[in-house]
């Protein structure tokens, strides 16, 4: 399971919870680069991955 976070520059946020099976990018394109603030893909266990920064 991986969870994608987008905190957008007005400080409102979305948050995803995708299966593994299933692709990330399209839920991160939906959403314009220069309106977020941060985005962050977290893969389950938190334990054995580290997050990754995508803005």
């Amino acid at each position: 399971m991986r969870k994608l976070t987008i905190v957008f520059k007005d400080n409102s946020q979305v948050k995803y919870t995708i299966r593994d099976s299933v692709d990330w990018k399209p839920y991160f394109k939906r959403h314009a680069k220069s309106s977020m603030k941060s985005a962050v893909l977290q893969q389950y266990p938190k334990r054995d991955n580290e997050p990754i920064i995508l803005v």
